[in-house]
């Protein structure tokens, strides 16, 4: 927050400019739950929030399906943006995958079900950046659990049926030509590139980014202005959207605040595994792949969409992130009082 204040000066042109900092704002959140590790008599388990992780992505799965399939809304989001909603199914259901790492218990694998609730919902919702944020972040984990567990015949068995059934329903529906399924591929790999097509305005407002980077590359060029080359050099495009910003948080931070913008986004993402600075942090593994999966997560869903703001998706990464540093400050300080 204190490096995008800083750029404030520089770029400020009128009121717009000086909310900047605000779009960090729920951050906050985080601190203050940290605050609260110590002082706490009671904090809710690695599997309790886990289980709240699988709970929000199946609610979030079935009702996508039954605004999809009963409702006829082509673009599922329950009330909201269908990129928000399936962003925060996304973030949700991956992070159940907490759940593996906790116990010994056989039934702990049903926290595999998480992330296929959130690609449930995200494919319903035809939102290419948190489809992609599921896979990566089902193969992070995937990788984090099976330096663990891999000696586990149960894990292995787990693992490879979900391989098996993923590739085979994947397989099924482009070859049944699933124009749902491919269309998600091609407009993907269409993102950053002009063709014609309705991706377009994502590759001009990603142009624009660079340019008010160049234009600007220290300090940027203000929250109010992050628009104004995407309205200049693409006035077909980017005017028929109504659009407010560049939906992506590595080109909204470049062009509001510049090289001191992208380095408060990297300081974000890095903020979870910053937790793992700590030895005794290391020996947690649901700290550890909590961090993991929440770094992860919130870098691919950016890349694309805005997730940083006064926005839901901003607010479970900072609850998320504030919960494991409770788990890491309380188990630390247990710690030292069995030491004391």
């Amino acid at each position: 927050m204190a490096l995008v204040t800083l750029t404030v000066p520089f770029g400020h042109r009128g009121g717009q400019d000086i909310l900047a900092p605000i779009l960090i704002l729920p951050m906050i959140v985080t601190i203050a739950l940290g605050m609260l590790a110590r002082p706490a008599t009671w904090v809710p388990s690695p599997t309790s929030f886990a289980l709240l992780c699988l709970l929000a992505s199946l609610l979030a799965f079935l009702g996508g399906v039954y605004e999809f399939y009963v409702l006829g809304v082509y673009r599922p989001g329950l009330g909201n943006n269908p990129i928000h909603y399936a962003s925060l199914a996304a973030m949700a259901g991956c992070l159940a995958m907490v759940g593996v790492a906790v116990s010994e218990s056989p039934w702990r694998y049903c926290f595999f079900l998480g992330p296929v609730f959130a690609l449930g919902a995200a494919g319903i919702a035809d939102s290419r950046g948190p489809v992609a944020g599921v896979l990566v972040m089902t193969g992070v984990g995937t990788l984090v659990l099976l330096v663990w567990l891999w000696r586990e015949t149960l894990f292995r068995v787990a693992v490879l049926a979900s391989l098996v059934l993923g590739s085979t329903a994947f397989a099924y529906l482009v070859g049944s030509g699933n124009t749902r399924v491919a269309g998600l591929l091609q407009s993907g790999l269409d993102i950053f590139r002009f063709t014609g097509g309705p991706d377009d305005i994502r590759a001009a407002l990603y142009t624009s980014a660079f340019e008010a980077l160049r234009t600007s590359p220290i300090v940027g060029v203000g929250l109010g202005q992050i628009m104004v080359a995407a309205e200049t050099n693409f006035p077909e495009l980017v005017p028929q959207y109504g659009l407010e910003n560049l939906h992506a948080d590595w080109a909204n931070f470049a062009a509001m605040a510049g090289g001191l913008g992208l380095l408060a986004w990297l300081l974000l993402l890095a903020a979870p595994v910053l937790l793992l600075l700590d030895a005794g942090v290391r020996e947690q593994r649901p700290v550890v792949l909590g961090a993991i999966l929440l770094t992860t997560g919130q870098f691919v869903l950016g890349v694309s969409n805005t997730t940083f703001g006064i926005l839901p998706q901003t607010m479970i990464y900072a609850v998320s992130l504030g919960y494991f540093l409770i788990q890491a400050r309380q188990d630390r300080s247990d710690i030292g009082g069995e030491q004391r």
